[in-house]
């Protein structure tokens, strides 16, 4: 009974963790907007500000992972959860772009930690024959962030001017910090931490010879992911409102459609990464984001039910590429480096996929931001379907070690209960 409460308190705090996240990031983007009236930015300014970010959560989901590795998942995620929603509160006080790009990075550092953290206690909790839609699971709190920020974001405009807005609704940010009150008291790691781990650091191993292949193409691979959602979802407020010309209401609207299929996406997805593996399912799903974000784009404004649909479908494939990460980047690595390796992989891949935003941004002014968001969002996807083939096939692989489970045993299904496993050697 202990270890099942432990299991289901594993998954409530990864979930908080995860999508609070989303409520935090996806400010910037519905905010955008009322930032560049408010601060007399430029599109391009706006882009490299969210490339800095993205940049920061890099290093910063780096450091994470390695400290998980040292001091404990739940004990860092707690702490990241807190770091992150001060910073984005903060954001609220800018009055200058610089400023603006400070906080947005010491955020970025706070936001990069936070996925590998809690990515890697879940993953060691979740049962081998249900891990993808287990993580599949996880991945959808972010939408569900994501809905809830752009609730707030409704509200918010709606009863104030676009140029100061975007202050109120940072400010909310500071909410999810609660969250490490229910995280410190009550989530405890599956595997405990190694005294001898904390005597040498984890990172070497990574570029071991027998590692150092998987670490490079896990890492183009997080590039793709991330390349493709950073690039369309960090725009796509914008997008709507200057290239489509809608209003407040047109914009929320596509954008919960958006959300609902993101939804669908990471559900869907979770189930085909069981049922069918990794690298088919990626594929899948990439394929699927390269033909509707060229579908949306090129779609002619005004098309009502269609449009409404392809969007839906944006959602769905962009949120269903991503879903399968957490479990096949724990997978890839054992369990002495996983936090340390999935931190790594995915962190490098974003800080790389920063700068797609900014190439949007930039080549705004130059060929438009839907063309710009078109070439990243394919060329991402191309790379990411070569890559993933050329990584191991590892769906139903068992990656605790008998020497290392705390747990006698158990581990969380994909609806939040335990079951019996036996471990392989």
């Amino acid at each position: 009974m202990k270890n099942n409460i432990e299991a289901r308190r594993a998954f409530l705090a990864s979930g908080l963790g995860w999508g609070l996240d989303g409520f935090t990031f996806t400010m910037f983007g519905l905010a955008l907007p009322g930032i560049l009236a408010g601060l007399n930015m430029t599109v391009a300014q706006g882009g490299w500000i969210t490339t800095y970010s993205l940049l920061a959560s890099a290093l910063g989901g780096i450091l994470g992972g390695m400290l998980a590795d040292r001091f404990g998942r739940a004990r860092v995620l707690a702490y990241v959860i807190l770091a992150f929603s001060v910073f984005t509160a903060l954001t609220a006080t800018a009055q200058t772009p610089t400023q603006l790009a400070v906080w947005r990075i010491l955020e970025g550092l706070a936001f990069g930690a936070e996925w590998p953290v809690g990515a890697a206690l879940l993953a060691e909790y979740a049962s081998s024959k249900n891990r993808g839609r287990t993580m599949g699971l996880l991945q959808s709190t972010y939408g569900i962030g994501w809905a809830l920020s752009t609730v707030s974001f409704f509200v918010v405009f709606s009863f104030f001017p676009a140029e100061v807005a975007w202050r109120y609704l940072f400010l909310i940010g500071i909410l999810p910090a609660l969250a490490i009150f229910y995280i410190r008291r009550n989530v405890k790691d599956r595997i405990p931490v190694n005294n001898e781990v904390k005597k040498t650091s984890p990172f070497p191993e990574l570029f071991s010879r027998s590692q150092i292949r998987i670490t490079i193409l896990a890492i183009i691979l997080g590039f793709g992911v991330q390349a493709i959602y950073y690039s369309v979802f960090s725009f796509l407020p914008l997008y709507l409102q200057v290239e489509r010309n809608l209003d407040l209401l047109g914009t929320t609207t596509y954008l919960w459609i958006t959300i609902a299929g993101c939804m669908l996406g990471y559900i869907s997805a979770g189930i085909l990464h069981d049922k069918l593996g990794r690298r088919p399912t990626f594929s899948i799903y990439f394929l699927g984001s390269g033909l509707t974000i060229i579908t949306f784009i090129l779609l002619p404004v005004g098309e009502g039910f269609i449009s409404y649909f392809v969007a839906l479908l944006v959602g769905v494939s962009a949120a269903g590429q991503s879903a399968g990460i957490g479990s096949y980047s724990a997978e890839l690595f054992p369990t002495r480096i996983r936090a340390t390796g999935q931190a790594f992989v995915y962190n490098v891949g974003r800080g790389i996929a920063a700068f797609g935003p900014a190439f949007i941004g930039v080549f705004t002014g130059v060929i438009g931001m839907g063309i710009s968001i078109m070439i990243v969002g394919s060329v991402s996807c191309i790379l990411s379907i070569i890559t993933v083939w050329l990584l191991p096939e590892t769906n139903g692989k068992d990656i605790i070690d008998e020497s290392d489970d705390d747990t006698k045993g158990e581990e969380i299904e994909s609806d939040g209960s335990t079951s019996r496993y036996s471990v392989s050697s």
